[in-house]
């Protein structure tokens, strides 16, 4: 009997839809790794810079609409600094003062986050299970950071 893959039921669809959140993950222990032999700004640079080269030349090769003005390119240039050096930077900063794990568990907060600021700023609504989840959300990575 021989193996024919093409015929294969196998998809490998399910893997692909993971792989992202899997690779994100383990960052952590990458830039853990990395940080007593450089600095945290670059550890968050070397995250940054090949990853926006790579979203522009998708882009490119996707035949998306790039900005056409310089004022758009400074405008997005200088959202790249504000966010990469808050985000990435504060994001490395801290990983030297804690374990990869709970850096990553901490990261992943970002959701209850922008759900609070969209409700105070936008004044979207959050039902009573959503302040549950958000509440629950809270106590179990509080819980995490603990000793």
């Amino acid at each position: 009997m021989q193996l024919n893959l093409t015929e294969s039921k196998i998809s490998l669809t399910p893997l692909l839809l993971i792989a992202p959140f899997f690779l994100w993950g383990t960052a952590m222990v990458v830039m853990k790794g990395v940080l007593p032999n450089t600095t945290p700004l670059f550890v968050a640079g070397m995250r940054l810079v090949p990853a926006g080269i790579m979203v522009l030349l998708a882009a490119s090769f996707l035949g998306k609409p790039q900005p056409q003005s310089w004022r758009a390119w400074l405008w997005i240039g200088l959202f790249a600094i504000v966010d990469g050096m808050m985000f990435q930077g504060f994001l490395a900063e801290g990983l030297e003062r804690t374990t990869a794990g709970l850096g990553s568990v901490t990261i992943d907060t970002q959701p209850l986050i922008v759900a609070l600021l969209s409700c105070w700023l936008f004044r979207e609504a959050i039902g009573k299970w959503g302040w549950l989840g958000l509440g629950l959300g809270v106590v179990g990575i509080s819980a995490i950071g603990l000793p």
